[in-house]
């Protein structure tokens, strides 16, 4: 993240900072377009190569239980005994799975996309989920590294600049850098670049990608996300000059995102 400031009150050196910061934030975008990209077509292979079809056991079974979720409703779905598996026991299905991964798609089918059939949502879950936590890990990293926990983002530093005033906080924070260009004073936190760079290594750790194929419609593919969003609006309730609404708001939305992961990995 990037924050500039005026060395003097002349207007001659707002031109320069303005570009500056517009160039290194329309970067930034650029980079964040690409990541979220390929984070999104790496996972759309198996699908792209074989077709929405769901690979292996598991994903199968969960396949199998949100067909019957989204055929007869909650109520039979919380008794269902499935005499199919556990062959010649049976299971009861209802008190034995983690329901948030069949739940999504059943609302995914019935209220966003209702175009697409069952199938076709369990297929594109996995590589859907997969890119959002990219996202979501990228802006964990951007709240952990932002410099002594200050307010300082790019929204509130674009502002500064397009109405020619100093930044909120420009004092240098420890573990920025100071350049100087064009007579003005730009101070550099690493905040932007880690979020980015985090996103990178998201996208393809492997750890994560076996998880998130296309395809793969398994617990880990949406738990992951929700594990991620957890994580991101504890760490943003904890941010320094937040209003105590902020963050109660933050910490509800952390609160409900660790019970939806719960509902879907347990």
């Amino acid at each position: 993240m990037t924050t500039n400031y005026k060395t003097n009150n002349s207007s001659a050196s707002s031109s320069p900072s303005i570009s500056v910061t517009c160039g290194i934030l329309a970067i930034s975008s650029y980079v964040l377009y690409k990541i979220i990209y390929w984070s999104y077509k790496i996972r759309m292979q198996a699908i792209e190569e074989y077709g929405l079809v769901i690979h292996e056991f598991d994903p199968y079974f969960n396949y199998r239980a949100t067909e019957y979720l989204y055929a007869h409703g909650m109520k039979k779905f919380f008794t269902w005994f499935d005499y199919m598996v556990w062959y010649p026991l049976g299971r009861p299905v209802g008190s034995t799975i983690y329901p948030g991964m069949q739940f999504t798609a059943v609302y995914l089918k019935e209220f966003l996309l209702t175009h697409m059939s069952i199938n076709d949502i369990c297929c594109m879950i996995p590589s859907w989920f997969g890119a959002i936590a990219t996202v979501v890990t990228g802006l964990l990293a951007y709240e952990c590294t932002l410099p002594e926990n200050s307010s300082l983002n790019p929204y509130d530093m674009l502002l500064d600049f397009l109405q020619h005033r100093r930044p909120s906080q420009p004092v240098r924070a420890s573990g920025s850098s100071v350049l100087n260009v064009g007579g003005v004073t730009i101070c550099t936190s690493p905040a932007l670049e880690c979020a980015l760079v985090t996103m990178g290594i998201m996208s393809i750790i492997p750890a994560h990608l076996m998880r998130s194929v296309g395809g793969g419609y398994d617990n880990e593919s949406v738990a992951m996300t929700a594990m991620t969003v957890t994580f991101y609006c504890w760490v943003r309730a904890l941010r320094g000059h937040n209003s105590f609404l902020t963050t109660v708001v933050w910490g509800v939305a952390s609160g409900l995102a660790y019970f939806y992961m719960v509902a879907a990995w347990g």
